[in-house]
């Protein structure tokens, strides 16, 4: 199992790493502060910067591809509500709202 980092303002949170959920569920469930409101991938406050592995990370969803533009995916932003592990590895993604 590797072990997924998770940047804040607050500092820096290393959880284990889960497959099948999302970034906002795990950061719930760890008691992590990661803005978030709508959790369908409309809002962005949940606008994550993947650092490394995003190789491990399912594919951009449809929701990420209406709501961020083309560079910003290229970048390496996400959706912190949309974003999920498909297999092990180690993660290290930032919260980065507009």
């Amino acid at each position: 199992m590797g072990q997924l980092t998770m940047q804040t303002r607050a500092g820096s949170h290393t959880i284990p790493a889960e497959t099948g959920k999302t970034i906002v569920e795990l950061a719930k469930q760890h008691k992590i502060v990661w803005g978030h409101a709508c959790q369908r991938g409309v809002c962005a406050q949940c606008r994550t910067f993947v650092v490394e592995g995003a190789e491990v990370l399912n594919e951009v969803t449809k929701e990420e591809k209406l709501r961020l533009r083309k560079a910003e995916r290229a970048e390496g932003y996400r959706l912190g509500c949309q974003i999920q592990l498909v297999r092990d590895g180690d993660v290290t993604v930032a919260h980065r709202p507009y």
